[in-house]
């Protein structure tokens, strides 16, 4: 059974105001959130977010990849209960703006795999 929820950013679509979005949608957009909102920024909810930002200052390598694949399972097992992480891929790189890493996150909602995808840059 999919569930229509209300799409992020609020706004139009062609068929409706405002834009549906899937529970798979909503799930894959917070899941962004969480791995993009700092651990203990939210009042009242201190274990809300994750460390992943952190991380991109530290050593790269095997260890690295280790810790963001951690912290990605515990941020996202405590914020969004729907999803079940299947695999955390890591990719670092170099750019003219610096050192950027992001973050693949592959997950089951009711049934159906998808994808979210959140990039860091120091």
């Amino acid at each position: 059974m999919t569930i229509l929820g209300i799409a992020f950013p609020f706004g139009r679509s062609s068929t409706s105001l405002p834009a549906i979005a899937t529970d798979e949608e909503v799930v894959a957009d917070n899941i962004e959130r969480i791995l993009q909102t700092p651990r203990g920024s939210r009042v009242m909810r201190q274990d809300a977010g994750s460390d992943v930002y952190a991380f991109v200052f530290e050593s790269t390598g095997p260890y690295l990849r280790a810790r963001i694949d951690n912290e990605v399972r515990r941020a996202v097992g405590v914020g969004e209960p729907r999803a079940r992480i299947l695999r955390v891929d890591v990719t670092e790189s170099e750019t003219a703006d610096g050192r950027q890493v992001v973050v693949d996150v592959t997950f089951e909602v009711v049934g159906v795999v998808r994808r979210a995808s959140a990039t860091f840059t120091p």
